[in-house]
């Protein structure tokens, strides 16, 4: 009789690794469930990173694709999350590499703006908060990808620095800088937007 290992107990306690194991061996429903439990967050991170709902949805159906027809290669000795962002995150990187080669321009609004559509979670607010909010989504747009990304996937997508670092390709440190340094640049733009 084999002795479990602490790999296996680690294994067993992460529900998302049992139901890869079932994916890995054929289960078909065990998948349905996979795409179901993970699409919002890989919407999401697709959205923040694409800005263009049809793509984002895109990358998303891609993303599973890729993880069913990947699935031998999963190592169920680590955890499915970081995995799946890696793959949703190379996906999100396929799609604006071929989107820079076709020289599509990104997503504009009739007034010639960036589209940018955050939800607002709370609801109609009076107009000095929405004067703030439309503020704050016009000075985000104008960071680097660099520093947006991984504002956006922590604080509008709900990501962790790791969640946001397997995505993205970064290490949890830099994933740190790039947010402390989105965070300062708005902080110091809509200082000036107040001032006015």
């Amino acid at each position: 009789m084999a002795r479990a290992t602490a790999t296996d107990s680690t294994v067993s306690t992460r529900p998302e690794n049992e139901l890869m194991l079932r994916v890995q061996a054929g289960d078909l429903e065990a998948f349905a469930q996979l795409v179901e439990r993970f699409q919002d967050m890989v919407h999401g991170l697709a959205l923040s990173i694409l800005r263009r709902p049809e793509d984002a949805e895109e990358v998303a159906q891609d993303t599973f694709v890729k993880v069913f027809r990947a699935r031998a290669q999963f190592d169920s000795s680590r955890s499915l999350e970081p995995w799946l962002l890696r793959i949703a995150g190379n996906a999100c990187r396929d799609r604006l590499r071929r989107r820079r080669s076709t020289d599509l321009p990104i997503a504009r609004g009739d007034d010639g703006d960036l589209v940018f559509d955050l939800p607002d979670p709370k609801g109609p607010q009076g107009p000095e908060r929405h004067a703030m909010g439309s503020s704050i989504r016009s000075e985000i747009e104008h960071l680097s990808d660099k520093v947006r990304q991984p504002l956006e996937l922590k604080y509008l997508r709900g990501l962790t620095n790791q969640q946001i670092a397997a995505a993205l390709g970064m290490s949890v440190s830099s994933v740190k800088v790039q947010i402390a340094r989105g965070k300062d640049i708005l902080a110091s733009r809509l200082m000036r937007v107040r001032e006015r």
